[in-house]
């Protein structure tokens, strides 16, 4: 018998077969979830037939790292699969055989280019590559010893009919023409993330001595538990004596009716400081129960912090273990090396993040990754997604670059993958450009979203900008002068190098007072020390002043008597409203907009456009303010200011890159190398003198290396803040995988994510812990004020 996986330090094997068996059953289930059971278990039974030769088995023997990723076993099975089946005239047959064979040959690569921009045939040349991949041999055994080829036809033939009746329907809709590629370029997606997660978890659960088996939540209990623990949070926690409350209770309620609508995509509109944390995750338990969901995803914005919604979703749940925090990925994954399969005999990549529990907490960063960045770790996501209640709050903060292939996706994990979705957000951010997100009826789960914000308003907008702009040591002249009349203010500032010029100001000027800083420069377990320590402080009424980046604008529930802003997009303005007066404590309170001279933005041109149109709204206003009923955080106002993002950025909005930048023969969209991939088949049209004969054209790898949410790569590193000295020291000792993995897990609270000039300016600070993958930061370079230290001077970003 040939194997599949062999332990050379207890001498355990897992044969082919066995582990084909384990993988295809689980796919099977992954695949379940939108109908395509027998498609997702024919990728997983033969994902590996490669491995049924001689070569392969005597390196697996031998233990050669060497050899590790220099021997193609998941080319053979790819092949198969497209030989026997794609050259039919039945076009479902084909799109089936194409997406087994790309699922198969991309399981340690991340899906491969079918045609890349310079018009070459990639598909072709991974399952006929220039060095002999033992073929037939492969095929033989495999077919001895793993199944029969009239089983597969069987299957094949099953898997055939699930493909039609996912791409017919889709094919004959009128109404999104633009996606359909797209569509089917997710399509794809999700069978290569069913295989990647099968594969790797039975890989880890062989290398742990553990038995395959996923986690069992008992989620018709565990939905009903976790929903009976929020309502008795709710009773008893709550506040309820003041009007804000009141109108918080209303919203709540009304989220909980609404979870009686079927899946789709629906909005919830709801002025700052409505509560819509804990009302949306009442929507979602009790959706779950009535519609019998998987997961529920909560997803918030990259330049905030997840910390405080996760302690209260934890508190108001009472069940710990069924939540899990997803901040950052702690394992680099390695860069292309050229190598056969790339991350073959990883340990790492056994490691990495499933999205398996019940409930996530997770940055949209972390959801833009799993549909659309071209790592494994990241596609392994992917099918967990499906029959899931994903929640975007602050959804108005998706970068432009983005929008129609997050829209098209949107619509495919509702349409195709019964997704229930939900896009919060308390600016109702309006764009008729581009793709639309198709909402279901109602659209609005909470109507009436005028008279609302009326009810909520409980701030004024005060324009306090100078030519010029503030210096450091002028704006903390200017916030000492409003302390007079304030206990409390909050600064934001939009680049931590700002934020900490000002705060070592103040810190010269008034060191008496009780000053705090935050920034995404300290981990999240350090963050939620500091916030705890400001809010006793708050509490306790003494003199207090705040200076942060803009983690603080959203998912953290605080209030101050007087907020300062620097310049920035009109959502992020009334982000940084929502922290003051929040609970309605006086009538009203002032916001003030300041400009900074010491804000170097050259690197942050989604701040900067939001600035130049935040600034056009202020001049409309300031001369006729009744346009925006004497508010600027009024909804027209908002509405405005909106109508200007989205239309002079329209252009942007399907990931434009530049020939300069990318190495590609000329500009593309990363829209279209997912979908039509017009630049790479006019190519081949043109070196061959037809068009590609394949149904899948798409220029999957080119995307997806292309892709990034930040415009710069960032690399998360683990900190010796309190417990994480420990985290680090236990991850040295290279333990079992079990605990390895729960050690990753805890992990996420002491881990930053850095910019890569950010990492340079550490020197030799930055260490990988053995070979865990994961990358620690020495004692001396982290700061219990600051965190992460020293900064550039030129640092690209500062959230």
């Amino acid at each position: 018998m040939h194997l599949a996986h062999y332990d050379s330090k207890t001498n355990r094997e897992q044969t082919l077969l066995e582990h084909g068996s384990t993988v295809s059953t689980l796919c099977k289930t992954y695949g379940e979830a939108i109908g395509c059971p027998h498609l997702a278990e024919l990728c997983g039974l033969i994902h590996d037939a490669g491995k049924a030769k001689q070569e392969f088995q005597a390196y697996l023997l031998s233990g050669d790292r060497h050899l590790r990723g220099k021997i193609n076993h998941s080319s053979a099975g790819a092949r198969y699969i497209f030989e026997k089946y794609g050259k039919c005239a039945d076009v479902y047959q084909v799109c089936t055989a194409q997406l087994i064979s790309l699922a198969v040959c991309s399981h340690h690569s991340g899906l491969i280019d079918c045609i890349d921009t310079n018009g070459l045939d990639r598909f072709h040349s991974r399952l006929y590559p220039d060095k002999d991949i033992g073929y037939d041999e492969s095929i033989t055994n495999f077919g001895v010893e793993c199944t029969t080829a009239e089983d597969l036809d069987v299957l094949f033939h099953k898997a055939a009919g699930e493909t039609r009746q996912i791409i017919e329907p889709i094919l004959q809709r009128q109404d999104i023409n633009q996606e359909k590629p797209l569509y089917f370029a997710l399509f794809a997606r999700y069978f290569l993330s069913c295989v990647i997660d099968a594969d790797r978890y039975d890989t880890y659960c062989f290398d742990a001595g553990l038995p395959t088996r996923d986690p069992d939540y008992e989620l018709e209990t565990t939905w009903q538990e976790l929903a009976d623990n929020l309502e008795q949070y709710l009773s008893t926690e709550m506040r309820k004596d003041r009007e804000i409350d009141r109108l918080r209770a209303e919203i709540s309620e009304t989220c909980r009716q609404a979870a009686a609508y079927p899946g789709g995509i629906y909005r919830l509109c709801v002025p700052t400081g409505g509560g819509k944390t804990l009302a949306s995750l009442r929507y979602a338990l009790q959706h779950a129960i009535l519609h019998k969901k998987h997961r529920i995803i909560y997803a918030i914005p990259f330049t905030t912090i997840i910390d405080q919604n996760a302690d209260v979703i934890r508190e108001s749940l009472k069940k710990d273990r069924v939540i899990l925090e997803h901040h950052s990925n702690l394992i680099q994954e390695p860069e292309d090396t050229g190598l056969a399969e790339p991350d073959e005999g990883d340990r790492h990549s056994l490691l990495t993040e499933r999205w398996d529990v019940p409930i996530i907490l997770t940055t949209t960063v972390q959801l833009l990754n799993t549909l659309f960045l071209g790592k494994t770790q990241s596609v392994r996501r992917m099918h967990n997604l499906a029959n899931s209640i994903i929640i975007l709050d602050e959804v108005q903060t998706i970068p432009i670059k983005c929008l129609d292939m997050f829209n098209a996706a949107l619509n495919f994990l509702a349409e195709v993958c019964g997704a229930t979705i939900i896009l919060c957000t308390a600016t109702q951010p309006g764009s008729n450009v581009g793709v639309p997100v198709r909402c279901s009826p109602p659209e609005n789960l909470v109507p009436d979203y005028e008279e609302i914000f009326g009810k909520f308003r409980r701030t004024t907008i005060c324009d306090a900008r100078i030519p010029g702009g503030y210096s450091a040591s002028a704006l903390a002249d200017s916030v000492l002068e409003k302390r007079q009349a304030n206990t409390s203010i909050l600064v934001v500032m939009n680049t931590k190098k700002a934020a900490r010029n000002l705060y070592a100001a103040l810190k010269r000027r008034y060191p008496t007072c009780s000053l705090h800083y935050l920034s995404t420069a300290l981990c999240p377990a350090h963050r939620r020390v500091k916030l705890g320590q400001l809010n006793e402080d708050l509490k306790a009424r003494k003199p207090v002043i705040c200076v942060s980046t803009q983690l603080i604008e959203a998912g953290i529930d605080i209030s101050f008597n007087c907020v300062i802003r620097s310049l920035a997009g009109l959502d992020s303005i009334a982000q940084a409203a929502g922290r003051c007066n929040r609970h309605g404590e006086d009538a009203c309170r002032d916001v003030f907009i300041v400009n900074s001279s010491e804000e170097n933005l050259s690197r942050l041109p989604e701040i900067r456009k939001g600035q130049l149109h935040t600034e056009r709204v202020l001049r409309e206003y300031a001369e006729n303010p009744a346009q925006f009923d004497h508010d600027l955080l009024s909804p027209k106002a908002l509405a405005r200011y909106y109508l200007y993002h989205y239309e002079v950025q329209k252009r942007e909005m399907q990931y434009p890159v530049s020939r300069k930048n990318s190495g590609f023969v000329t500009d593309v969209t990363l829209f279209d190398l997912l979908s039509l991939n017009r630049t790479g088949v006019t190519a081949y049209a043109n070196r061959f003198g037809h068009r590609p004969g394949y149904p899948f054209c798409q220029a999957f790898a080119s995307s997806g290396s292309q892709f990034a949410v930040i415009d710069q790569d960032t690399v998360s590193v683990l900190v010796p803040f309190g417990r994480g000295k420990e985290i680090i020291e236990e991850l040295a000792k290279t333990p079992h995988l079990p605990a390895t993995v729960e050690l990753l897990k805890e992990a996420q609270q002491y881990s930053v994510n850095l910019f890569k000039n950010e990492v340079q300016s550490l020197d030799n600070g930055i260490y990988p812990i053995g070979d865990t993958g994961v990358l620690a930061l020495a004692d001396i370079y982290y700061s219990r004020e600051y965190g992460i230290t020293p900064l550039t001077d030129n640092e690209p970003v500062l959230f």
